[in-house]
């Protein structure tokens, strides 16, 4: 059985794999269980507020969850180090699920304040806000970062995988791109702490981050680009050899 170019060798669901269905699910439960049925246009407001940031951080979720099947149904593995990793990500979704909800619904809450939609709203900066999201950019930092220790150990067993060239490129390209989609979130953490150490000093810490931010999207947009010119030249090379 394929995916794409991915033979898929991970085709029964293991032991490490029902545990975590188990533990997003239980994430998943911890975002909606304060979610009550509203009886007043005051709660219904309220809830809709909990809704929005529900379906975000329900999203966030699902992406690393699918993430995670990805990996597990195209390599198989199920060594220790998979497991240790594995174990190491369960602990960061539960650490960093409250924080996430919590920035998302007050970011919302914000937006809804300045369309007329809440009477009031809590503001997105001070230093208990900035420790939140201190803590979801250390979380996001984490999260991208096991699945690049994930795809560096799966290189690191392709001769045992038997992996083809392709899959040996796309395992290497998902290993960069996950270290650097992990770089925004070190850059956020280390901006929240400035503005926790430095309070009042948001337009010497924002400024540089939001350049560096830019710089760092326009590198990467070259190396996406990069990227797929070297893929279609490695499975060029492929499909001759296949009709040779």
């Amino acid at each position: 059985m394929r995916e794409g170019d991915f033979r898929l060798r991970g085709k029964e669901i293991s032991r490490v794999e029902g545990l975590s269905d188990a533990v997003f699910g239980f994430a998943i439960t911890l975002l909606v269980v304060s979610l009550d049925v509203p009886h007043t246009a005051a709660e219904v407001l309220h809830v809709m507020r909990g809704f929005f940031a529900f379906a975000v951080t329900f999203a966030a979720l699902f992406g690393v969850w699918r993430m995670q099947f990805n990996f597990f149904r195209r390599y198989g593995l199920e060594d220790n180090t998979t497991v240790a990793l594995t174990g190491v990500l369960l602990f960061v979704i539960l650490f960093f699920i409250y924080p996430l909800k919590f920035v998302i619904g007050t970011i919302i809450e914000r937006l809804m304040f300045h369309a007329g939609w809440s009477a009031a709203a809590e503001p997105i900066s001070g230093p208990g806000f900035n420790l939140m999201y201190l803590a979801l950019a250390l979380g996001w930092a984490a999260v991208l970062g096991v699945f690049t220790l994930l795809h560096r150990h799966a290189y690191r067993m392709r001769e045992q995988l038997q992996l083809t060239p392709i899959e040996i490129f796309d395992t290497q390209a998902r290993m960069w791109r996950y270290g650097a989609s992990a770089v925004p979130g070190v850059l956020g953490a280390a901006m929240a702490l400035a503005l926790v150490l430095f309070p009042g000093r948001e337009e010497v810490v924002v400024y540089p981050f939001v350049a560096v931010m830019v710089l760092f999207s326009v590198g990467l947009r070259r190396f996406r680009g990069e990227h797929k010119r070297r893929r279609n030249m490695i499975l060029a090379r492929e499909n001759s050899a296949v009709e040779a």
